[in-house]
């Protein structure tokens, strides 16, 4: 067979590879000396070979699976000296190993190829919070089986990683400008930040519409807790919260800050006035922060301040009661009702 172009030649061999039930690689390559194009070009079984017995120091690691079986199956490419073109100079079929069969022919290499929907259905589903692995599911139920994903859930996980590694150091400016565009479809959205001298994102205030609505009715009683801890930069999430007529939870603002200090919170409650006129709470809920304490008495000098220690604060080290009454569970049961 003879073929335009070596790329023609390697995926009439991976084509050939899918349809009969295993994986390829791309083997050794010899150029010409005159010109350095390449005159031969080996296809190969990915189970050809052996691999090397690990090293001692190396035994500690995770083990690699054993994925190569001495096959001998291959193909190679010749280039035709007065010519461009590539034809198979030796062909051998014969394999080592079992073939894949027909109904787990879908897991091979050559059968998995992510598709733009396939990368689509990915982001769109990273804005939504879901991991790869629970899109990889949810689309599993969409094409109706495994056998029609044409991908696998290592290709999932491999193209969100591929995601996070490329906005690794704009995602700050990203959500900046997510802000930006929220404000020129709502002029009512309101939100603020501040950098360092480096330009690193260091805090971040933001209120939309709805919740600045919410809190010009239910002010009387606000609760800010600083407790939530993003996993990614270790930067706290500092929500004021409330509670409406029908005694549900309503979210009056929210903040991302990097320190925990008076002058964030003291830049932090300011942004809260601006976003909301002035309009100081009645009532402001804290935990026991001495920093907080100060800086709320600073800015909000006509609301009654309240210390009070959160529930987790309380539960989370029963054990001071005693073992004995700790594992007692009518009593941890009366404990939780009193508080």
């Amino acid at each position: 067979m003879k073929f335009n172009t070596l790329q023609q030649g390697i995926s009439f061999y991976e084509n050939y590879a899918r349809v009969f039930g295993f994986d390829t690689r791309l083997y050794s390559t010899k150029k010409r000396r005159s010109d350095g194009k390449i005159s031969l070009k080996y296809c190969v079984c990915n189970k050809k070979g052996f691999r090397e017995t690990p090293r001692l120091h190396a035994e500690s690691k995770k083990k690699r699976p054993i994925t190569r079986m001495g096959c001998k199956a291959r193909m190679t490419l010749k280039l035709i000296n007065d010519q461009d073109n590539y034809v198979i100079f030796f062909f051998h079929e014969g394999h080592t190993h079992p073939l894949t069969t027909p109904n787990s022919a879908h897991h091979t290499k050559q059968s998995r190829n992510l598709t733009l929907a396939h990368k689509k259905y990915i982001m769109d589903n990273s804005r939504a919070n879901i991991r790869a692995t629970k899109s990889y599911r949810l689309m599993k139920e969409h094409v109706v089986g495994y056998q029609n994903m044409a991908a696998s859930v290592t290709d999932f996980k491999n193209f969100q990683r591929d995601i996070r590694k490329h906005i690794r150091g704009k995602d700050a400016q990203m959500l900046v400008e997510n802000f930006k565009r929220k404000q020129q479809m709502c002029s009512s959205f309101f939100f603020k930040y501040e950098v360092d001298d480096k330009q690193h994102l260091i805090r971040v205030f933001w209120a939309d519409a709805i919740v600045r609505k919410s809190y010009a009715s239910f002010k009387v009683v606000v609760s800010f807790n600083t407790t939530f801890s993003i996993n990614e930069y270790c930067m706290v999430f500092a929500p004021f919260t409330g509670v409406d007529n029908s005694k549900s939870c309503v979210t009056f603002a929210a903040a991302l800050l990097y320190r925990e200090d008076s002058e964030s919170f003291v830049s932090l409650f300011e942004a809260l006035r601006d976003a909301m006129s002035d309009c100081d709470p009645t009532f402001l809920i804290t935990d026991q922060d001495p920093a907080m304490k100060i800086t709320i008495e600073r800015v909000f000098d006509s609301s009654i301040i309240r210390h009070r220690l959160c529930m987790r604060h309380i539960m989370k080290d029963p054990e001071k009661v005693g073992p004995t009454l700790a594992q007692n569970e009518d009593f941890m049961s009366e404990f939780c009702n009193c508080v």
